[in-house]
């Protein structure tokens, strides 16, 4: 599918990205785990990417880049102005993750489509939305698990809301590609430290892209 240029054709772009979608754990192994995130300054966006192995706990590898804002940001369509970014960062990086950790929504959109879904469906690599922040529709139900509640949207469950430490706002997982509800959650869970609210990736991936806008 050609990528979209504009707003009408974002939103046809997403129906047949949901067409796509696989809810189903389609992997055998999740050692390494890479994540993508991106910053701001003036008119230019500034993308990271970590490749972080989770059984030696260290970094494999990271690419950064600086590029041109092309779109506004316009709620529900931030998948414009950050996956192309993001797919260029993935076509320079020599090892590929078994599984990407986006930071933004999956499946937990109006659309059923965030970030991490339509990089996901793009990529074909197993992939997890991790947003800081809610979309305004989403309603909670508690679980058995302390701190851990399901997200629903339009009656359907499309992630959790995890709150670790009350030091910390909640982060929002929600499966983005060729993953389940629950593996995400136990994978971004297995990540989770004392010290941050996003998963060591994800966190990673957040400093060096803030690292790299701080050098222009």
């Amino acid at each position: 599918m050609k990528f979209p240029n504009n707003i009408l054709e974002a939103k046809e772009y997403q129906k047949e990205i949901i067409k796509k979608i696989s809810l189903i754990d389609s992997f055998s192994k999740s050692n390494i785990v890479g994540s993508f995130d991106v910053a701001y300054k003036r008119e230019y966006a500034f993308a990271a990417c970590v490749v972080y192995d989770r059984n030696s706990e260290t970094v494999i590898e990271e690419k950064t880049l600086r590029a041109k804002v092309d779109f506004p940001y316009i709620p529900g369509y931030l998948f414009l102005r950050e996956v192309p970014h993001f797919l260029s960062l993935l076509n320079q990086i020599r090892t590929i993750p078994e599984i990407i950790i986006i930071d933004g929504h999956g499946i937990a959109h109006p659309r059923f489509a965030g970030s991490a879904t339509v990089f996901g469906v793009i990529s074909q690599i197993p992939t997890i939305g991790v947003a800081k922040k809610p979309m305004r529709y989403f309603k909670y139900k508690q679980t058995k698990t302390k701190k851990l509640e399901e997200v629903y949207l339009n009656e359907k469950h499309v992630g959790y809301r995890l709150g670790f430490e009350k030091k910390w706002n909640p982060i929002y997982v929600s499966p983005g590609h060729k993953i389940s509800h629950k593996t995400a959650y136990l994978v971004v869970k297995s990540l989770q430290t004392n010290k941050y609210k996003l998963p060591i990736p994800q966190q990673l991936a957040h400093c060096l892209a803030a690292k790299y806008k701080n050098t222009f």
